[in-house]
């Protein structure tokens, strides 16, 4: 009979006495805390995401056709704001503008239980990249949809909303992804990426408005269903860069506050009378394209976006501090090798 009374496992050895048996997985787990979110969050965010996304997007792109209506048919407004107000197209401001932004920033919000929503907000985006790109496929919605819907849902595809909305809230996203697992990004990138991601953002924005521009717009203009690589090229590139630009903003908290004050400054451009804007911007295409999309209120959208990220992305970083570098990662003396537990014991 063996000496050893303590039963032997032949796959984890002889039990330690002082305490049960701890497998390799068990130790392993208990020195890495989680890090990502959990499945229920993931799942929760994503059908938020799927079902309010669409809703939002539609009622920016519904209370930005009254504006540009306003715009177009008073000049820069000079009427008073509570007579503007009292208007069929100043209710559709506020309702469609005021609504869509409080619901797109909420799906924003949602990033802080989990990054997963705003990865899926950004896979929507490649219907609307397809619909520019293809004039058949726009043209083929606005003889689907019903009398009900109005057209200026549909003109915000052509504009860009969707396409730039969707894309840089899916790069927001990957940035929330990576910051969950590190927060604390090298101070030397933290100080590039100041530069850095306005610069990837302005570099994604022009293809897409210059694809937009000779593309969509064109097309609607000129009944025009053919495609052009060109504008597909630059469509796919321009999506490509915001989304890069967007998920830099990780390595940067606070690079994307200087974009936020650019596409301030030049929505306000529209409504200021004072404001002299260029004289050539309605004549070429890539400037009428970004005229379009900051007058259907989608600089003050994206705005929105990249300041409430801003701080959803503070929030990410100083929770998955804690749970990284908080009291509660401790490995147990239980839990970890006999060694190692004799060591510190």
């Amino acid at each position: 009979m063996s000496p050893d009374p303590r039963p032997f496992d032949e796959a984890a050895g002889p039990a330690d006495p002082a305490g049960p048996a701890y497998s390799v997985a068990q130790v392993s787990a208990a020195r890495r805390p989680r890090t990502g979110s959990g499945p229920v969050a993931r799942l929760l965010t994503v059908l938020y995401a799927l079902v309010i996304t669409p809703i939002a997007t539609a009622l920016i792109a519904y209370g930005g056709g009254g504006w540009m209506r306003i715009v177009q048919m008073r000049g820069y407004v000079a009427d008073p704001l509570a007579d503007l107000l009292t208007t069929r197209a100043g209710v559709q401001v506020i309702v469609g503008l005021g609504l869509g932004l409080l619901l797109l920033a909420s799906v924003v919000a949602t990033g802080i239980a989990s990054s997963t929503g705003l990865l899926v907000v950004g896979v929507m985006g490649l219907f609307s990249l397809v619909v520019a790109a293809v004039p058949s496929l726009l043209f083929s919605l606005y003889g689907a949809v019903p009398d009900s819907v109005p057209l200026e849902i549909l003109d915000g595809f052509a504009y860009g909303l969707p396409l730039v909305l969707h894309s840089v809230i899916g790069g927001l996203g990957l940035a929330l992804a990576v910051a969950r697992r590190r927060p604390d990004p090298h101070v030397i990138a933290s100080l590039a990426g100041l530069v850095v991601v306005p610069v990837l953002l302005l570099l994604g924005a022009s293809p897409v408005f210059g694809g937009l521009g000779h593309g969509a717009l064109m097309a609607v203009r000129m009944f025009d269903t053919r495609i052009s690589p060109l504008v597909v090229a630059l469509l796919i590139l321009g999506a490509l860069l915001l989304w890069l630009g967007a998920a830099a903003s990780r390595w940067s908290p606070y690079a994307l506050l200087l974009p936020v004050i650019v596409l301030l400054g030049a929505s306000l451009a529209f409504v200021v009378p004072a404001v002299p804007l260029p004289s050539g911007i309605w004549s070429d295409p890539t400037s009428m394209a970004a005229a379009s999309f900051l007058l259907t209120g989608g600089g003050v959208a994206a705005a929105v976006i990249l300041l409430v990220h801003t701080v959803v992305l503070a929030i990410v970083r100083h929770r998955s501090r804690r749970r990284l570098h908080g009291p509660g990662t401790t490995v147990p003396p239980a839990a970890r090798p006999s060694g190692e537990a004799a060591a510190t014991g």
